[in-house]
């Protein structure tokens, strides 16, 4: 395991409607500035955020959180452009990553947007990364010497990424920061929330649950916890709609290392077709 690996809190929570599964109880803006107030004391590292997460640039920027800030260029505007209204809502004159959010950008060889993206890395921007979804994505990204950062879905059910992938990827100087480590809450879930677009997984999810149980652990700690046992991540994003949760993630975060056995164990559980993994393709189910 990599002792390095950081927590980042995500803020794409903060959109209307975003995640599979949600607490609605205890979802809304109003938890937003108490969030980032508690996150510096619980062993956050920094927040990750984008202009298309509704107001999460500004909520951060009204706090006065002093995190570092990854965030993602608007597909709207020009780089530059994305970058200064960012500023400005962050009300910072820095951001630590500023992500390419249209991962097909790194797949074109004379994309204007990485060309233009990767000139403001400087003073105002600390490293170009690329937000992917699939491993050509990935592996373009980290071909490319200008992106420093590559962001990628890593959880029990979508193994894409390889663990060889991402030990590459570190050993030329990529840092890797791996997302969706819940699959938008669905490793956590009840299986009789999957309905829909998400009721394939409902078996994996019940063996998984089963697996939990026989071990004594909750599906929270081990779906972060093999994560966590993966050499040459840097960082996973974790998202919370409340302190609750934050607390909750934050705890599974911190508790003891998986054994090997147990590792072995969930490597051999079953687990979906990729296609099946991917969130783009569902539709929005919320608890009721």
């Amino acid at each position: 395991m990599d002792e390095r690996i950081v927590l980042i809190l995500g803020t794409a929570q903060f959109q209307s409607g975003y995640g599979i599964v949600r607490d609605l109880d205890q979802a809304g803006e109003p938890a937003g500035p108490s969030l980032f107030e508690l996150a510096p004391t619980l062993g956050i590292a920094a927040l990750d955020t984008a202009p298309v997460y509704g107001s999460a640039e500004e909520a951060i920027g009204q706090s006065r959180c002093g995190l570092p800030v990854h965030t993602k260029l608007d597909p709207k505007r020009s780089p530059a452009e994305s970058l200064s209204q960012s500023l400005k809502d962050l009300r910072r004159d820095r951001v630590d990553v500023l992500y390419i959010h249209d991962s097909a950008e790194v797949l074109r060889p004379e994309s204007r947007v990485v060309a233009s993206a990767s000139e403001l890395v400087g003073e105002q921007v600390g490293s170009l990364g690329a937000s992917v979804y699939d491993l050509p994505e990935f592996e373009a990204a980290v071909d490319d010497p200008r992106i420093g950062v590559v962001q990628v879905p890593l959880n029990l059910f979508d193994r894409r990424l390889t663990r060889d992938l991402i030990a590459s990827a570190a050993s030329t100087g990529t840092i890797v920061y791996v997302r969706s480590v819940l699959l938008q809450g669905i490793l956590a879930a009840d299986p009789l929330e999957l309905v829909g677009p998400t009721l394939p997984l409902r078996p994996y999810v019940v063996a998984f649950a089963e697996l939990a149980q026989r071990a004594g652990r909750t599906r929270r700690d081990l779906a972060i916890g093999w994560v966590k046992a993966i050499s040459g991540i840097r960082g996973m994003l974790v998202g919370a709609e409340s302190v609750i949760k934050l607390r909750e993630m934050v705890a599974s975060f911190n508790s003891p290392p998986l054994d090997d056995d147990l590792i072995a164990e969930l490597e051999a559980l079953p687990y979906p077709p990729a296609a099946q993994c991917d969130p783009r393709s569902w539709t929005i189910v919320t608890s009721p």
